[in-house]
């Protein structure tokens, strides 16, 4: 279908067009705001359930607190990643109440 095609006398675009392209564009809005209502619902469902949404942390909680001991003893950052053979941006996740 031509989305150009206008009206001979007027200049306008024809009225199918213009109906075609609207149609289209309130079909597209349509399922992005299901898309939007089925994520929500979703995320609550998981809420309800007691998951927890984000990506789950580099350290064990069953390691956190060795990490947060040995950091206050006086080990840098860079050597509790490489012991832990994590980034360093997890060491400070971990340590960040502590960091001055």
């Amino acid at each position: 279908m031509d989305l150009t095609a206008r009206h001979p006398r007027t200049g306008e675009l024809l009225s199918i067009v213009k109906f075609t392209v609207q149609t289209l564009a309130a079909a597209g809005e349509l399922q992005r705001d299901l898309q939007r209502e089925l994520t929500y619902d979703g995320l609550r469902a998981a809420e309800a359930k007691g998951s927890k949404g984000g990506r789950r942390p580099a350290i064990p909680a069953a390691k956190t607190d060795t990490v947060r001991t040995t950091y206050l003893e006086g080990r840098s950052i860079a050597a509790l990643a490489r012991d832990h053979d994590v980034r360093r941006g997890a060491i400070r996740t971990a340590v960040a109440d502590l960091l001055p």
